[in-house]
């Protein structure tokens, strides 16, 4: 594109009235000043400096001042005790005091003091104390915009170079917004009593926006693709609307740096960039900008080779260079690469297929990726300086892990233009090994040292290791207590040391709350919730909660120890009481206690034993229930369970994560095992008898940059099985639905049933409760022995900053098994379930409020479910 008219537009050409001119680009209009000349210049003496009184300076003192610190005119005089008075001594430090800014006027004497010495006195007239500081004209930015860049406070004396310096400070906010010819005028008004008024009279123009931006002598790369790169981006349709198009002469010098890099992205190594040129239409609204490249020829890969600084006993060898270059930062190439695609197509949804290279392939979303069986560099590819930069990287980690922390990796190339090849050799520089020498730790308020110290796993006195200080940061990042975690190293004490500064954010981690909420399931819920992610700055996850629901009485108090003792050993303790009327009423009361332990280094993976005693049972049966099934079904008593668990955490946020995977694996026998027919063998006690296996696994994926857009899922298999050949009780039976397992259907609707006519893998309708087991329409929901229940959802952030997003969500599952345990998973008797949500991650804690659609409902089965709970799904 070019100017309005249709010509390219070029200096000097076209007619005069038409053609665009080019654009002050550099400096604003000078600013004018009523009552002071911007720029002082002072000439004391004509000719040369006259003779003064002879003598040595004694003191030196100043005269007339009133709001200005002394201090800051002694400052600037060049003059000291003791030393011989001259004339141009006295010319220099009169213009020195001028340059300060803070006087109209200086005067100097010297006369003779107590044993001859010189008492040399700078009279002063001071400028002006400020009155007010009023801004007038602006429109597009109000007052309160300006005002956080400037720095000109009330009763502060007048000063030229903060003048300036605040006229540049809100130009510069002016030109962020695409108001590149603004004047900004500062006028000094006298207020009398020696007080003078500041105001800043603002015109604001016409916002300039970049019509278009024109690259030249590109004859191999599209300016399309050159442009998706460019910090100053083209106006487009309605630039009004968005900030595309605004026009910021900073900004230009970096995109010349851009260009050259896209360039040699594509293998045209001595590509030459020329300074861009601006020109503004007539009607000053629009910008032009041109940019013209020399490509000159694109090179393949030649020669690649390594020098410099090697150690085979470190592991520093030439071998293990080559093998970072030809291969082992594939896998990260390939990542960043889809990253890098993924943010590219945010900005541009309607980017184009770019020309297929050797060692690529298509992208699922019209971009190349990297073939991850290829090497990053290889002779004979084209040249790519993203890969030579990633492998840059990689070979800085690699010194960088034995602890030579300023390694300089230089890349030195020799091109061929002839044979049209680059020839690469990595020099390395390694310098000297350093230690850490302090951690210290900052900001960490109310959290303690240890807890941030225990997630680092680098030590003072240990020798520096890059990816044990960027693995730091992620243990920290993920432990969800800090806003913010920055982590720099800065020279020690000593000669081969670096210190280790950690800062920190702290954000809130708890919460307590007393509320209600309505359910169509449970009618109005009252809910109580304590809860601490870090529970008195230890680290401790501690919960307690009540709900208390028409259908539903529910108590929990839990506490966590993630480091029991400073050790890598984990302790929970919790207790609960629950009594829920959904199908039968029916109660829960125990408690829990179990010790883990780390099994990894990074501590994401964690075994645990645990034991669990508990009473349970269900209340109010009929006559008709207590006889079913030999009056096995409905039985009540203690259960003894003791049980191991695999957990393995590899979530970048234990609180609110938005990216790795969570699975967990169970093993738990109740009471004993039956060793003949004739007796059972009881190991923990209790009136049950029986094992379960249970596997859960949540996984979360970003699928848009900034993390806009989450997808997650949550998996869960369960089996249980009788290990006396009696029935496992109702209470302990799987049974699907409900806001915590497949929305859409009412709680423990889902699952094998009894019906009149004998048992059916049926999961429809409610049992009414009738004593006629000859009813054909009565159905009893009994559980399953196995469950397979799956949630897959789409989370997306509404308002970040409060923590309210939406979710679309599907969900599958379904409990199967005869109430003899025979019968097994069947993914054909899976019910299915969509709808959609709110969430509110709320200073109560996290707050669900979904709506739940089933499909294919029986007639007796709603079609729409509306619920609300406490706490995470995921």
């Amino acid at each position: 594109m070019g100017p309005p008219d249709g010509s390219r537009a070029t200096p000097g050409t076209g007619p005069i009235d038409s053609a665009p001119v080019p654009i002050p680009v550099r400096d604003p209009p000078a600013s004018l000043v009523e009552t002071a000349p911007v720029e002082v210049e002072v000439d004391v003496f004509e000719a040369e400096p006259p003779t003064l009184v002879d003598g040595t300076v004694g003191s030196i003192a100043v005269k007339g001042l009133r709001r200005v610190e002394e201090a800051a005119i002694l400052a600037s005089i060049g003059l000291r005790v003791g030393e011989e008075l001259a004339g141009w001594k006295i010319q220099r430090d009169i213009k020195a005091v001028y340059r300060t800014g803070f006087v109209d006027d200086v005067r100097v004497s010297a006369e003779p003091g107590e044993g001859g010495a010189l008492t040399i006195t700078f009279t002063v007239d001071e400028k002006p104390a400020i009155r007010d500081v009023l801004l007038t004209g602006n429109k597009k930015l109000d007052d309160d915009a300006l005002r956080e860049v400037l720095d000109i406070t009330p009763f502060s004396v007048l000063n030229e170079a903060d003048l300036k310096r605040n006229v540049r400070a809100m130009r510069d906010k002016y030109v962020e917004k695409g108001f590149y010819l603004v004047e900004i005028e500062p006028v000094v008004r006298s207020a009398g009593d020696e007080l003078v008024d500041l105001e800043f009279e603002v015109t604001e123009n016409r916002k300039v926006t970049v019509q278009s931006i024109d690259i030249t002598g590109n004859e191999h790369v599209s300016d399309r693709k050159i442009r998706k790169f460019l910090q100053t981006k083209q106006g487009g349709i309605v630039p009004w609307l968005t900030s595309a198009g605004a026009f910021n002469e900073d900004f230009l010098d970096t995109d010349m740096e851009i260009v050259r890099q896209v360039f040699m992205e594509e293998g045209y190594v001595d590509v030459k960039v020329g300074a861009p040129k601006v020109y503004l239409s007539p009607d000053k609204r629009f910008v032009y900008i041109s940019i013209h490249v020399d490509e000159g020829p694109r090179y393949r890969l030649g020669k690649l080779k390594v020098t410099g600084d090697l150690d085979a006993a470190e592991g520093l060898t030439t071998e293990a260079i080559q093998e970072i270059i030809g291969g082992e930062t594939a896998k990260l190439m390939h990542e960043r690469w889809e990253k890098a695609d993924a943010e590219a197509r945010a900005r541009n949804p309607e980017m184009n297929e770019p020309p297929l290279e050797e060692g690529w392939e298509k992208g699922s979303n019209a971009a190349l990726r990297f073939d991850p069986t290829h090497p990053p560099l290889e002779t004979g590819d084209w040249f790519k300086l993203s890969l030579m930069h990633i492998v840059l990287g990689e070979i800085s980690d690699l010194y960088g892990d034995q602890g030579y922390a300023f390694v300089q990796v230089i890349p030195v190339t020799n091109t061929d233009p002839e044979a049209k090849v680059v020839d690469i050799t990595f020099d390395v520089q390694r310098g000297e090994k350093v230690r850490i020498g302090r951690i210290d730790i900052t900001g960490n308020d109310p959290t303690y040292d240890k807890v941030v110290r225990r997630e680092l796993p680098i030590n003072e006195g240990e020798i520096y290791s890059g990816s044990a200080i960027k693995e730091g940061r992620q243990r920290l990042d993920r432990l969800g207590y800090f806003e913010e975690v920055r982590i720099s190293t800065p020279r020690g004490a000593a000669a081969d040391e670096l210190d280790m500064k950690v800062e920190v954010t702290e954000q809130p981690t708890g919460s307590f709350s007393v509320g209600a909420g309505f359910s169509n399931i449970e009618n109005f819920v009252f809910t109580l919730n304590v809860s601490k992610n870090n529970f008195i700055g230890l680290g401790y996850i501690m919960s307690a909660s009540a709900n208390v629901s028409r259908a539903r009485q529910q108590g929990n108090v839990q506490l966590f120890d993630p480091y029991f003792l400073d050790s890598r050993w984990t302790l929970r303790v919790n207790g609960y009481s629950t009594s829920q009327s959904f199908i039968e009423d029916e109660y829960r009361r125990g408690g829990t206690i179990a010790l883990g332990r780390y099994l990894d280094a990074l501590d994401d993976i964690r075994g645990e034993a645990s034991y669990t005693i508990e009473d349970t049972g269900v209340t109010s049966l009929d006559a008709y229930k207590q006889k079913l099934l030999a009056g096995q079904l409905y039985r009540n008593g203690l259960t003894s369970t003791g049980g191991l668990s695999l957990v393995i955490d590899k979530r970048n946020n234990r609180i609110q994560a938005t990216r790795g995977i969570y699975g967990t694996a169970s093993l738990s026998l109740s009471g004993g095992l039956r060793t003949n027919t004739e007796e059972v063998l009881s190991l923990f006690g209790g009136d049950f008898n029986f094992w379960e296996a249970k596997f859960n696994l949540r996984a979360y994926r970003p699928l848009v940059p900034k993390e806009w857009l989450i997808f997650k899922i949550n998996s869960t298999l369960g089996f249980i099985n009788s290990t006396d050949g009696s029935m496992v009780p109702y209470i302990h039976r799987y049974r699907a639905g409900g806001i915590q397992s497949v929305r859409g259907y009412d709680w423990y609707t889902l699952g094998p049933s009894l019906r009149a006519s004998g048992y059916k893998p049926s999961n429809r309708g409610i049992f009414t409760g009738s004593d006629d087991p000859t009813s054909a329409e009565d159905r009893l929901v009994v559980g399953g022995t196995q469950t397979w229940i799956n949630n897959f959802e789409l989370d997306m952030p509404i308002v970040r900053q409060a923590g309210i997003s939406t979710v679309i969500f599907f969900d599958a599952g379904n409990a199967f098994g005869d109430p003899w345990g025979n019968g097994s998973v069947n993914p054909l008797d899976l019910r299915f379930s969509y709808g959609f949500g709110v969430r509110w991650f709320s200073p109560m804690g996290p707050l669900r409020f979904e709506w739940g659609f089933p499909i294919n409902p029986e007639e007796d089965e709603r079609r729409a479910v509306f619920d609300f709970s406490i706490g995470s799904l995921f």
